[in-house]
């Protein structure tokens, strides 16, 4: 018999590689764990900030283009040429009624409304929907909260329009 020696790996070497291949692999999976919750968090905050931005957007728009604006309980009534847009704010969404109905997911805290700088906080005794010009609301987004401002500024036209008396 001839004795060869054949090239191997010995059991050690075998052993001390297998060792290094696995933390190699846990090291990156923990990395990609964590890129991945930081990707999905990222994504979630970027999702919430665009329906506030959106939800922005259509209420200046509506505050704009509303010939008169009024407030009843959690609701606010915008008067248009075309249509009667609805927005109802409960503690946790906001719904716009016209046509489409659209959902924003957002936590609101408090929402005060004004017309001509006296407050319209009383609504639960009249059954009449108040006139207002002035909206102050907060919005909760990550446990921050974001004040966010609204104004009318009404014609003279659009004032008697509302106040039936004041054309006696």
């Amino acid at each position: 018999m001839s004795q060869t020696k054949l090239k191997a790996f010995t059991i050690m070497e075998i052993t001390i590689t297998m060792l290094l291949a696995a933390i190699v692999i846990s090291i990156t999976y923990t990395a990609y764990t964590i890129i991945s919750k930081s990707y999905i968090g990222f994504t979630n905050k970027n999702k919430d900030i665009s329906t506030i931005v959106q939800l922005d957007k259509l209420l200046k728009k509506d505050f704009y283009k509303a010939s008169a604006i009024l407030r009843d309980k959690q609701r606010i009534l915008f008067k248009t040429d075309s249509a009667d847009i609805i927005y109802e704010f409960g503690p946790d969404l906001v719904t716009r009624t016209q046509g489409i109905i659209d959902t924003f997911k957002i936590q609101t805290e408090t929402m005060n409304t004004t017309f001509e700088s006296q407050p319209l906080n009383d609504l639960s005794t009249t059954d009449k929907p108040n006139l207002l010009d002035d909206m102050e609301w907060k919005i909760i987004l990550q446990n921050e909260k974001i004040p966010y401002h609204y104004h009318k500024q009404y014609s003279s036209v659009n004032l008697f329009q509302e106040n039936i008396d004041a054309n006696n």
